[in-house]
């Protein structure tokens, strides 16, 4: 199945672990027939042609969940609140219990009207049909009450592995002391994730001959700029979701900066990848990205501004020399589609165990 979050794909196994349900798995990532394609291509407004798009998606999305007979429960993957007013009522009429992961879509909605609307209308499913949210780290207290979900009616589970890559270095093993410490920025440039001033900070410290470390910067070569090649640091080509795993299992430590009008209440992709091929990870300091970092163990630090990263990486670098990647084995096992799975559906698990004692 192809995911919007290809980080989730672990819960695709979780009904393994829950042997009396019978699960179907849906994400809004639906191919376009091409005669659509052609007709939003023709729309002059990028934002309206992409919610055209995006409003086709979960349509087809909702549709197809009539075709999952043989299941008691429906797993949407992901939901954008602007386009939840034909695609819910389409899933209440499968009669299936409904779980559904929102990714920071309640923080969006603080400011934006229509997704707001969106955000009342699935309360009021939630209030009507068996249906839960499935929100990620941290509970939506945080939140201003408007945009918080009814405490019946979600459930909290973090961020899952990525089981398809391991550290590199086995458990009790440590970074030898003569090999530089490598240092890295990886993924996607966007808006809410700028790198250059990062890049420009971190290139710089890396070139002071006392410290130990080296800089790589992981992008897809398409939005390699002049500007990005003038701190003269190793480039490396990330278009291939190959290339880009090869680098995170080369690095020892990645560092991540984003927008908090973004990722205040958003767990981070990135840094799940990076944690689980072995990185120990400097964050931006927002509350699920901490979270992301701390449990069930510590595998990283957040930082507040730049200023801060020479400190953070001075903390670090001893515990990678003595360590390894010991705390990043120990973290993915709180993270397992068997160890969620106890989380979405407890009441089950904990009757079959009472039974069984």
């Amino acid at each position: 199945m192809e995911l919007m979050h290809p980080g989730l794909k672990e819960l695709l196994s979780i009904e393994q672990y829950v042997p009396n349900r019978k699960i179907g798995f849906l994400s809004i990532e639906t191919p376009l027939p091409e005669f659509f394609k052609k007709l939003t291509q023709s729309i002059p407004n990028y934002s309206i042609a992409l919610n055209v798009r995006r409003e086709y998606r979960h349509i087809a999305t909702a549709l197809r969940a009539f075709q999952l007979k043989d299941v008691d429960c429906i797993f949407l993957f992901e939901i954008y609140l602007q386009h939840v007013f034909i695609t819910l009522p389409l899933l209440a009429l499968t009669g299936k219990e409904i779980l559904i992961c929102l990714h920071g879509e309640q923080q969006f909605a603080e400011k934006n009207i229509i997704k707001y609307i969106g955000l009342l209308y699935l309360k009021l499913f939630l209030k009507l049909f068996k249906s839960k949210i499935v929100l990620f780290e941290i509970d939506d207290k945080i939140l201003p009450e408007k945009v918080r979900i009814h405490s019946k009616s979600k459930i909290i589970i973090p961020h899952p592995i990525r089981s398809d890559v391991e550290p590199t270095l086995p458990l009790g093993s440590h970074k030898p002391d003569n090999e530089p410490i490598k240092i890295g920025i990886v993924g996607m440039i966007r808006e809410d994730k700028p790198i250059f001033e990062l890049a420009k900070r971190l290139a710089a410290y890396t070139k002071q001959a006392d410290s130990g470390c080296e800089l790589i910067i992981g992008l897809p070569f398409y939005q390699k700029t002049e500007k990005i090649e003038q701190l003269e640091v190793q480039l490396y080509d990330t278009t291939q979701e190959s290339e880009y795993f090869n680098l995170l299992k080369k690095l020892d430590i990645l560092v991540a900066f984003y927008k908090g009008d973004r990722y205040y209440y958003r767990a981070s992709g990135v840094v799940n990848d990076a944690v689980s091929c072995g990185c120990y990870i400097l964050a931006s300091d927002y509350p699920v990205i901490q979270h992301q970092l701390l449990s069930p163990v510590e595998v990283g630090k957040t930082f507040q501004t730049f200023d801060e990263l020479e400190s953070r990486i001075s903390e670090v670098i001893p515990h990678i020399r003595s360590h390894g990647k010991d705390n990043q084995w120990l973290w993915r096992e709180g993270r397992t589609a068997k160890t969620i799975a106890k989380q979405l559906f407890s009441a089950e698990l904990d009757g079959k165990q009472e039974t069984l004692d």
